[in-house]
């Protein structure tokens, strides 16, 4: 892939993470809209949007952030990235599925299934990315 478009592609998309994120906190704070949602939407979107912004706009005066923007993209690491996260899909489906299961012999409060869910998923993918860079 082209280096400058996939770095133009990502400067797009982080102007359209920051639009969201005010977005989102004008709805909540100004036409107070779903309070709680609207602040966890702006707390997630406009730091994330603000970060490529940052990252991208720095890749093209510095030529080690370019250097890993290409790295990143390279075959290999597409192929184990895909893998390791076709693999943690199915481990957390699993997982879910089972937990739907033992829901029907032990009563599982939601919340803190939901918060055990968002910290597994990530661990899983992450922990299945350094065995595949090790493995492939």
């Amino acid at each position: 892939m082209n280096i400058d478009k996939y770095i133009k592609k990502g400067l797009i998309f982080s102007l359209i993470f920051i639009f969201i994120g005010i977005l989102a906190g004008i709805t909540g704070f100004v036409f107070d809209y779903h309070l709680e949602l609207m602040r966890g939407l702006t707390v997630g979107f406009l730091p994330t949007g603000i970060g490529m912004l940052i990252l991208y706009k720095y890749s093209n005066k510095k030529p080690e952030l370019r250097k890993n923007i290409e790295l990143e993209n390279e075959e290999r690491n597409i192929f184990i990235n895909t893998k390791a996260g076709y693999m943690a899909f199915w481990i957390c489906y699993f997982y879910v599925f089972l937990a739907v299961l033992l829901n029907q012999i032990v009563d599982i409060p939601v919340t803190p299934f939901l918060i055990i869910t968002l910290c597994l998923m990530p661990i899983v993918y992450f922990a299945l990315v350094i065995i595949y860079h090790k493995k492939y």
